[in-house]
């Protein structure tokens, strides 16, 4: 009766044995991605802190990315076409109508003072007014695309990256927002975070 029983001991611990070998060398029950369903591996990448973008997200931020650096370069070139037409001006002039220019001067600067009140009063009077409502899992590219083409800011791109460089992009709450073309990054930003 020993040596029967001893012989099942001994099968028994070989196998646990050899099971253990083969769990230690093998990857175990981890499956590959592509028999994993799609919501498991997005689920199982935000978990670890990564950003999951449709191909759709992903080209609405391209595309707002590449509009901004072409207004920039635009905004930059025509910066530089001003600042040289000053300099030719300033070449061409003589000593003799130097006491005219100076008349004009004082009422350019005076008539440029006063169009820049008209203009601050005109976006102060002309502050754009908007109801956001976040719904849930709204990504903040498709809030920034909101906001930009409804004029409350300018750059979509400019935005989600400050949401995100501030750490306001986790923390965007559910429900209705109302915001103004006048608001800041940061006043639009604690809104939607209350």
């Amino acid at each position: 009766m020993k040596q029967p029983i001893r012989a099942f001991a001994v099968g028994l611990f070989t196998a646990a044995i050899i099971m253990l070998i083969v769990n230690y060398f093998s990857n175990g029950s981890k499956q590959e991605f592509s028999e994993m369903p799609i919501e498991d591996i997005v689920n199982e990448l935000k978990e670890k802190g990564y950003r999951v973008l449709s191909e759709s997200d992903y080209i609405s931020l391209s595309m707002n990315g590449e509009v901004a650096k072409k207004e920039t370069e635009i905004a930059s070139s025509d910066s530089e076409k001003v600042e040289t037409t000053d300099e030719e001006v300033d070449t061409t002039e003589t000593t003799e109508g130097a006491e005219t220019n100076e008349e004009n001067n004082a009422q350019t600067e005076s008539t440029e003072e006063s169009t820049e009140n008209e203009d601050s009063k005109k976006e102060q009077d002309s502050a754009k007014n908007f109801k956001l409502v976040i719904e849930s899992g709204m990504p903040s590219s498709t809030i920034s695309n909101e906001l930009e083409a409804n004029g409350i800011i300018d750059d979509a791109a400019e935005f989600i990256s400050y949401l995100e460089d501030e750490g306001y992009a986790v923390r965007i709450q559910l429900g209705e927002f109302q915001l103004t073309s006048d608001m800041s990054y940061f006043e639009i930003a604690e809104a939607l975070t209350k």
